[in-house]
């Protein structure tokens, strides 16, 4: 007598967990239009003097007023250092180890185009910058000022390339590494995420106390940047769920 295969009746708990999967799958793009949304509103503020540009105004001299004591006179150099951690010789440059470091490991172009992506997000800074042409707040600039403050350059290099940069060791380089790293995989992961939004903090922190920027350029950069980041984070596992483009 030939025994009838049974079939296999998923569990409840295996269904909801898969539709939740899906579910978050369909809805990703949630994420990235809420930060668009939050640009579009920044936007709107810089280009009618709305009430989020005198916030800017009021906490500008307040930053400014501690600036200026005399106590606290040695934090100009660690701030213009914290500044130029948005500098893109300094954020291009850790982006581009991350990227080869990546492409070693795992031999396909894969890393390379993530890291490209990132850079042509960040090339479509500089022309909103001089179509929206606002002012900064103050005659100390870095840069070219001709092309406006809004939103941040500087918060962009470092939003896009330590962002990405942290999205590519987390995601290409630690699950490649020795046994004795990839056993403590997720702390790392976490340090390192955590470790490029410090850099990020830092860049803001030393744009605002240096007066280069006004609070609503960093969080507009911080906005664009940010739907940027989670598009290239979504397609970069969407492209890892199918295969690594070898060399």
């Amino acid at each position: 007598m030939t025994a009838t295969p049974t079939a296999t009746t998923p569990s409840p708990a295996s269904d909801a967990s898969a539709g939740s999967s899906q579910g978050s799958c369909v809805l990703w793009w949630l994420a990235p239009v809420a930060l668009l949304l939050g640009f579009a509103f920044l936007l709107w503020q810089v280009k009618t003097h709305g009430p989020v540009t005198r916030l800017d105004l009021r906490l500008r001299d307040g930053i400014q007023s501690d600036a200026r004591d005399s106590a606290l006179s040695w934090m100009w150099r660690p701030a213009r250092g914290m500044a130029d951690l948005g500098d893109q010789s300094v954020a291009l440059s850790v982006l581009f180890v991350s990227t080869v470091l990546a492409v070693r490991l795992t031999r396909s172009w894969l890393p390379a185009i993530v890291a490209a992506a990132a850079v042509a997000a960040l090339t479509t800074v500089i022309p909103l910058k001089l179509w929206i042409d606002r002012p900064g707040p103050s005659q100390n600039v870095l840069g070219d000022a001709a092309l406006g403050f809004f939103p941040s350059g500087h918060t962009a290099d470092a939003a896009l390339c330590y962002g990405t940069s942290a999205l590519l060791l987390c995601v290409f380089v630690l699950p490649r590494s020795p046994e004795s790293i990839r056993r403590h995989g997720r702390t790392l992961s976490r340090t390192v995420t955590a470790g490029a939004a410090v850099l990020v903090l830092l860049t803001i922190f030393g744009l605002l106390w240096s007066n280069f920027h006004w609070l609503s350029d960093t969080l507009g950069s911080l906005c664009w940047c940010g739907a940027a980041l989670l598009v290239i984070w979504h397609f970069t596992r969407r492209a890892l769920g199918s295969s690594l483009h070898p060399l």
